[in-house]
C-alpha cells in the first residue's frame, strides 16, 4: 500500500511539472504569435487607379498608396494626403492592388457569395515586402499571406482590415493586422 501511494504521489507531481512546462510553453507560443504580429496603416491613393475599361466581370484594376507606422492615420472623414507625412510621419513603405472584378453580369441570388472582386496586393517596405491574395464580396473581406522577399522570405499567414476613414483623394485609409508565421527552412 505504502508503494502504490508513493506512486501515485510521484505520477501526480509528474503531472502537475508536465502541466507547469505546458504552461510555460503555452505562455511562449503566445508570445511568439504576438512577436509575429504586424501593423500598419495604409492610405489608398484614389489618384493612382488605373481602370481602363470599367468595372463589368473581368475587367482589371490596380491602384496605389503609402503605408504608415500603425496608429498614424486619423479616423473619419480626414485631410491627410496620401503622399506626404501625417503630423511629421513619413510614409515607411508603399502599398499596390491590383485585380479583377468577378460580379456576376446578373445580379441573381445564386451568385449572392460570388466575390466582387478578386485581389493580389505588395506591402513593399524598407527591408521586405509581404504578398497577399485576397477576394471580397459584398459582406466580407478575406486575404492570405503568401509569402515575402527578404526579411518576409518564408512568411504565410492571414490578416484583416479596419477601415479608420477617407484621405483627400476620396480613397480609404486603413489599418491592417497581419498574423505572420515564418515556414522553416529546409536548406
Amino acid at each position: 500500500m505504502k508503494r502504490i501511494t508513493s506512486l501515485t504521489l510521484f505520477a501526480a507531481s509528474g503531472l502537475a511539472g508536465l502541466a507547469a512546462i505546458g504552461a510555460l510553453e503555452s505562455r511562449a507560443l503566445a508570445e511568439a504569435v504576438d512577436e509575429h504580429a504586424l501593423q500598419i496603416d495604409v492610405a489608398c491613393d484614389c489618384r493612382t487607379g488605373s481602370n481602363p475599361r470599367g468595372t463589368d466581370r473581368g475587367d482589371v484594376f490596380i491602384i496605389q498608396g503609402k503605408m504608415f507606422p500603425a496608429g498614424t492615420l486619423p479616423s473619419g472623414a480626414a485631410t491627410n494626403d496620401p503622399t506626404e507625412p501625417v503630423n511629421g510621419v513619413a510614409p515607411i513603405g508603399d502599398w499596390i492592388c491590383r485585380g479583377q472584378y468577378a460580379d456576376p453580369a446578373s445580379s441573381a441570388p445564386a451568385y449572392a457569395s460570388t466575390p466582387m472582386e478578386f485581389f493580389t496586393q505588395y506591402f513593399l517596405l524598407a527591408h521586405g515586402t509581404i504578398t497577399t491574395e485576397g477576394y471580397e464580396t459584398a459582406s466580407h473581406s478575406l486575404s492570405s499571406v503568401t509569402g515575402g522577399i527578404d526579411r518576409y522570405r518564408g512568411v504565410s499567414g492571414d490578416y484583416s482590415t479596419e477601415r479608420l476613414g477617407t484621405n483627400i483623394s476620396g480613397c480609404p485609409n486603413f489599418r491592417v493586422k497581419f498574423r505572420l508565421r515564418r515556414q522553416t527552412d529546409d536548406r
